[in-house]
């Protein structure tokens, strides 16, 4: 009965499940099932709008007092996807319950990916004070701060997207002391600051600056970083958007660090270079070759093996020089 609860969850169908579990307790009240499996019927419940249902469900179990499975893990797993069910529906409320009960029954503990749908259902809402609000109570009740590049993100986006002037933060010398409440960004850099330290906090709104469009901006925290520039992550942050694929943010980096010593530019040609490859876009293999040339860059044997073999592949002429 507890693997046909189990067939009819994961085929979607919820009144189903429902029955077949409710049964099993009336019928077989001695049988102890599955933390897992219940918490999965409480996410279908959530993704069919029956968030009451899905509370009582799951606190009911609680109340039963059943032994945990060994694989904590894999429960853990489950209530974040619960939480994150619960989070799409950007009801801060249910999300907060659920996450309030799972914790209350030991299920979950404060980490990183157990908060996330916490700040993301804020974010899925469009309430961006929202979402400083929540970072600020997990930064004093749990000392973590999860998706902190995702919230300047947002933050940078609604200033561009009301055509708002950006402030530029204390760190760099433009923005003046301010109530924390009435500067969002300066809110957000300042828990970070208290988090991370100051220059985490200048990484975190450089990338972010990246991902928004805002190289001039980035480079004004890069040469405020000076050589505190953390060149480990300059070069982790290349890979992941060679990886995803992010060709706009590998050319604002590009063009924010221009004239920067402490960095690696090869490091960020290379990248592009390696994203044009796998994508077999000859001609923008030629433009960066252009560009590297009128930068003063001497390439590696290794990108020029690259480029020749992509340029070769498409028929376009090896510069002569």
């Amino acid at each position: 009965m507890a693997s046909i609860v189990v067939a009819y969850i994961k085929n979607k169908n919820v009144d189903a499940a429902l029955n077949m579990y409710s049964c099993i307790l009336v019928e077989h009240p001695s049988i102890t099932l599955d933390y897992g499996m219940v918490i999965n019927l409480c996410t279908l419940l959530v993704e069919n709008g029956r968030n009451h249902e899905a509370i009582k469900t799951l606190k009911e179990h609680l109340e039963l007092n059943v032994k945990k499975t060994d694989d904590i893990k894999k429960i853990r797993e489950n209530c974040r996807d619960l939480l994150g069910a619960a989070a799409t529906t950007c009801d801060y409320e249910l999300t907060k319950q659920l996450f309030d009960v799972l914790l209350s029954g030991e299920l979950v503990e404060p980490e990183n990916f157990i908060l996330v749908p916490l700040l993301q259902c804020k974010l899925n809402s469009d309430d961006l004070p929202g979402a400083v609000s929540v970072a600020e109570t997990m930064y004093k009740t749990y000392n973590l701060l999860p998706k902190r590049m995702e919230i300047l993100i947002f933050i940078l986006c609604h200033y561009k997207d009301m055509k708002k002037k950006i402030p530029v933060p204390n760190f760099i010398g433009g923005m003046e002391q301010s109530n924390a409440d009435t500067n969002i960004l300066e809110h957000m850099l300042n828990l970070i600051t208290q988090c991370y330290g100051s220059v985490q906090a200048q990484h975190d709104l450089m990338f972010a600056y990246l991902e928004t469009g805002l190289p001039d901006d980035a480079r004004q925290v890069l040469q405020n970083l000076g050589k505190e520039v953390n060149v480990n992550q300059l070069n982790k942050m290349c890979k992941v958007y060679l990886k995803m694929e992010r060709e706009d943010a590998l050319l604002h980096f590009l063009n924010a660090s221009r004239g920067n010593d402490f960095i690696d530019h090869e490091k960020i040609f290379s990248a592009l270079l390696d994203m044009y490859n796998a994508q077999c876009a000859g001609d923008k293999a030629l433009s960066l070759w252009t560009l590297m040339q009128k930068e003063g860059f001497t390439p590696s044997e290794a990108f020029l093996s690259t480029l020749a073999s992509l340029l070769a592949y498409n028929k376009i002429p090896f510069p002569d020089h």
